[in-house]
């Protein structure tokens, strides 16, 4: 195809187009740029059990009755264990159909069976939280969890994340490696603020090594940072999905690494920093 203009004016205005449409080098695309890592170690403090409260019922407003019942009893038979550095928060409230046990079977095995007579299942996610567990022995600290978990139960509670009603909940579960018998406890360090700082201090010390070795090596003098991004925040041991795929997928969570599933373990807090230095003239 020929493109003909038929002025001078056009012939101009189409240079400049042309000219503003071609890739420019930017400081961006300039200097050094490394990854630098950092790790701090902390104790929990605080350890999270999982539990859920439901009513079932032909009637939305019978399942409402019995599922209120279910959660004064439940709590207070948890908070008549009368700990001091205990709360129960919950994480919200759903209703939905419920399935009976047989047609539930049947879901997860991925086959359909004939359902019975719907009912509406009410349920309420909890949170039993015992705090300042880094001040109590470790058997202490076990015997106190044990008791918490054998009282929810006896009490009604479902201790642990909510069974998957279907076969495409089922295998969610097992593809992320989150077992039937996973999820129960959750330890965690309250406020990682000070784990935080240090392991951004190390990752900025690691960035700086790492760029002045390249600089010595193409024989060029470093000169100061231009940018700094957080590329990265992980912590040791199991990794929550959700926040993993805001990490990587542009969501907003970032405070992941205060998460451990084992008791009194120190909790690994890592973080990567992407540093662009300039090349000093």
């Amino acid at each position: 195809m020929i493109l003909r203009f038929s002025s001078p004016f056009v012939r101009s205005a189409f240079a400049v187009m042309m000219l503003l449409a071609l890739p420019r080098a930017s400081a961006e695309q300039t200097g050094i740029t490394v990854l630098g890592s950092g790790v701090a170690k902390g104790k929990p403090t605080q350890v999270q059990i999982e539990a859920t409260v439901s009513g079932e019922a032909e009637l939305t407003n019978d399942a409402m009755v019995k599922y209120r019942d279910a959660k004064k009893r439940a709590i207070a038979a948890v908070e008549g264990l009368k700990l001091p550095n205990l709360t129960v928060e919950s994480t919200g409230v759903s209703v939905s159909e419920a399935l009976d046990p047989n047609t539930q079977q049947q879901m997860m095995q991925g086959r359909f069976g004939t359902a019975g007579k719907p009912k509406v299942l009410t349920t309420e996610s909890l949170k039993i939280v015992i705090k300042e567990i880094d001040k109590t022995a470790t058997d202490a600290l076990l015997d106190t969890v044990m008791k918490v978990i054998d009282t929810g139960r006896d009490a009604g509670l479902q201790i642990g994340p909510p069974m998957p009603t279907n076969w495409n909940q089922y295998n969610n579960m097992m593809n992320n490696g989150q077992g039937l018998g996973q999820g129960m406890l959750q330890f965690k360090i309250g406020d990682s603020s000070v784990q935080r700082d240090q392991a951004y201090k190390d990752a900025m010390e690691d960035a700086k090594k790492k760029a002045q070795r390249l600089a010595d090596l193409a024989g060029v003098k470093l000169g100061k940072i231009v940018s700094v991004q957080d590329s990265m925040a992980m912590k040791n041991g199991n990794v929550n999905m959700a926040a993993w795929m805001n990490a990587y997928g542009g969501g907003t969570q970032t405070d992941i690494s205060d998460l451990s599933s084992h008791m009194l373990t120190d909790i690994s807090l890592k973080v990567t920093l992407s540093v662009q230095f300039e090349i000093a003239k």
